[in-house]
């Protein structure tokens, strides 16, 4: 995160003012601040002083409205951080800026659009040679690949953007790659690399100091272990990630964290704590405004009393989740909410009702380009 000349004056006041910040990352300490401005007001300023941001800075906040859920006001600033961008024949922060919107549109589930956009932000950087961006907008590239299910595109894009954070010795980025490589390997069910690569990254992380990144290498290995049935490993990588995010006080990631912690305790089929710990997720997300993390979080609790058989409570907790998918505009796991839906109705014999859900998942995992659950689906209405 490169953090804009503004913002690194107010981590140092923050720095200064509290001792408790001293030992943080300056980084750690700017994504708190943004945070904090954010939840506060939204965008804490006028359009007019928008225009006069740095397109650095304007990037900067879009992104911390985009973890949060708040995609028209991200595309506000991602919109303005080009424009600025282009006014002032800057190619990166063009490159940035066409990188954000790219991922923006993963986010919401339109993913050719994303590819598009970040395609074009990969030729950007590639007309300057900045391999560092090269190297981030390849990764952000294998991501799309890897929603869709096009895992060997994946595989391509993540390395390409690992040779050229190896060429200049970028350590930092060398750590998200392997994570994400070892992602694709989860999604091919390849266990053993999965857990190499994310090894790998957890190295990475340590030798650099990268709590965050080593606090997702963590939360990965659990979640390969939780995919092997191997329960304790997985609590215990988890419970790793969780005491590091707890220090930074990255509130998100510790909501992440417990919802992992309750599917796997849903698994266990151990429903009392699986609900606690999504409750857990829940009222953080509900407190830092993250709506999408929220939706997911009903999703999640929705599942949990599904399986207790109390259908009235997973009716009410999905409905909830897709009021806020819909609004926000996240077709991807709104897909995934309407099929669990059509799921319950099956198991419950309104077949007429499943129908009606499946098709409605379908349609939506067609508008995104997710070949890989439409397939699903398609099996799921022919069993009907």
């Amino acid at each position: 995160m490169a953090i804009p000349p503004e913002v690194q004056q107010m981590v140092a006041q923050a720095k200064q003012q509290m001792p408790q910040l001293a030992h943080l990352p300056d980084e750690v300490v700017a994504q708190m601040i943004l945070q904090v401005m954010v939840n506060q007001s939204g965008i804490p300023i006028s359009d007019e002083e928008l225009k006069n941001m740095h397109p650095e800075q304007l990037g900067t906040i879009g992104e911390q409205m985009m973890n949060m859920g708040r995609w028209e006001e991200a595309e506000k600033c991602f919109f303005q951080a080009l424009e600025n961008a282009e006014m002032m024949n800057d190619i990166e922060q063009q490159a940035k800026a066409t990188s954000m919107l790219g991922r923006l549109c993963r986010d919401r589930g339109d993913l050719s659009q994303a590819t598009a956009l970040l395609q074009q932000a990969l030729a950007l950087a590639e007309r300057i040679g900045d391999r560092r961006l090269m190297g981030i907008i390849c990764d952000m590239i294998g991501t799309t690949y890897l929603m869709q299910g096009s895992y060997p595109q994946a595989i391509e894009y993540y390395a390409r953007g690992r040779e050229n954070s190896k060429q200049i010795g970028d350590e930092h980025q060398l750590a998200v790659v392997y994570g994400n490589l070892g992602s694709v390997y989860v999604q091919q069910g390849d266990y053993k690399r999965a857990i190499r690569a994310y090894r790998k990254s957890l190295k990475h992380g340590i030798k650099l100091g990268m709590h965050r990144e080593s606090a997702q290498a963590y939360a990965n290995l659990g979640g390969v272990y939780q995919e092997q049935g191997r329960y304790d490993l997985a609590i215990e990588m988890y419970q790793r990630s969780l005491e590091i995010l707890l220090l930074i006080g990255d509130q998100q990631s510790v909501a992440s964290v417990y919802s992992n912690l309750g599917d796997v305790h849903r698994e266990l089929e151990d429903y009392e704590q699986a609900i606690q710990m999504h409750q857990k997720a829940l009222e953080i997300n509900e407190r830092i405004g993250s709506e999408l993390s929220a939706a997911q979080d009903y999703g999640n609790l929705a599942l949990v009393y599904q399986h207790i058989d109390d259908v009235g409570q997973a009716l009410e907790y999905y409905h909830k989740a897709l009021k806020i998918l819909e609004r926000i505009g996240d077709r991807h796991n709104a897909a995934k909410f309407y099929m669990n839906l059509g799921t319950l109705y099956r198991d419950l014999g309104e077949i007429e009702q499943a129908h009606s859900y499946y098709e409605k998942a379908k349609a939506l995992f067609e508008m995104v380009g997710d070949t890989q659950w439409v397939q699903r689906v398609a099996q799921g209405l022919r069993a009907l």
